[in-house]
């Protein structure tokens, strides 16, 4: 990781670009295909996408950073993580720490359990495990805020509370916020320093279209007051990392998202 500047800064979420259940080979080629797309669009961070992939995979996708001077500060884990079995997990955290170690990433995000996990210990004996393989990696376990968990951020915060390491964090999705029916302000209150990462797009109060369909909202093109998000987070003081999060589908997505955010940003003053 190189130096940055104590202020709020950009990253582009790879997620959007990556098909699921992936072969190695395809895994591989999404991978490039999406960091290249990410450094055309004059992105310099990066949050990863990944899973139990060979070792071969992860060296190639390195040496691509290297070469695309890319910077991977944080990186997702997979979605249902707590629905692995028991050789799954074991196998994803064989490949993906050392992974997380050799990029230097600094902030993990991971979906909370589903309300029908929390009834029995499983999840919190693989969390206290993820939080443990992240602190030796030097990296920052956050949970984000999922809609399909009630009450969300007090879940968030009791684990917070009742844990004894000040690594755990938090990511805040926008669009959840939204759906959520929470503001930027009393997360901020929430959580304070423990926001590490921020997803940013839009929403309007529906995840899924019509069809039945996931929507990932460009900014700009929803309800939420994201001017009024960034004047809240810049008082703050956060100095955290702003990561788009929109689908790659449409090459442009990415471009449009970051003038939007870079503008709204410099229209509060603050310096890029």
């Amino acid at each position: 990781m190189g130096e940055r500047t104590e202020t709020v800064f950009v990253s582009c979420s790879t997620i959007g670009g990556i098909r699921s259940g992936a072969v190695p080979e395809l895994f591989l080629v999404d991978q490039i295909r999406t960091l290249l797309r990410v450094h055309d669009a004059g992105y310099r961070y990066v949050e990863m996408i990944y899973n139990d992939q060979p070792e071969w995979v992860g060296k190639t996708i390195v040496e691509a950073l290297s070469e695309l001077s890319l910077e991977p500060y944080s990186i997702h884990l997979p979605k249902f993580i707590f629905s692995y079995s028991d050789d799954e997990f074991t196998a994803f955290n064989v490949a993906a720490y050392p992974f997380i170690e050799k990029l230097g990433i600094k902030v993990a995000v991971l979906h909370p359990p589903d309300p029908s996990q929390i009834m029995n210990t499983d999840w919190s004996k693989r969390f206290d495990m993820l939080l443990e393989l992240s602190e030796k990696a030097h990296c920052r376990l956050t949970l984000e805020n999922m809609p399909y968990l009630p009450n969300v951020n007090q879940f968030i915060l009791d684990r917070i509370s009742e844990n004894s390491s000040t690594s755990l964090g938090v990511t805040v999705d926008l669009e959840y916020m939204r759906y959520n029916r929470s503001d930027i302000g009393e997360l901020i209150k929430m959580f304070g320093e423990r926001l590490l990462n921020v997803h940013f797009r839009d929403g309007d109060g529906n995840l899924v279209d019509g069809e039945g369909h996931r929507r990932y909202l460009l900014p700009g093109s929803g309800d939420i007051d994201l001017l009024g998000v960034l004047r809240m987070l810049h008082r703050s003081g956060y100095n955290g990392v702003l990561t788009i999060e929109v689908s790659h589908r449409q090459r442009d997505n990415i471009v449009k998202a970051k003038a939007f955010l870079e503008d709204s940003l410099r229209g509060i003053g603050v310096q890029l």
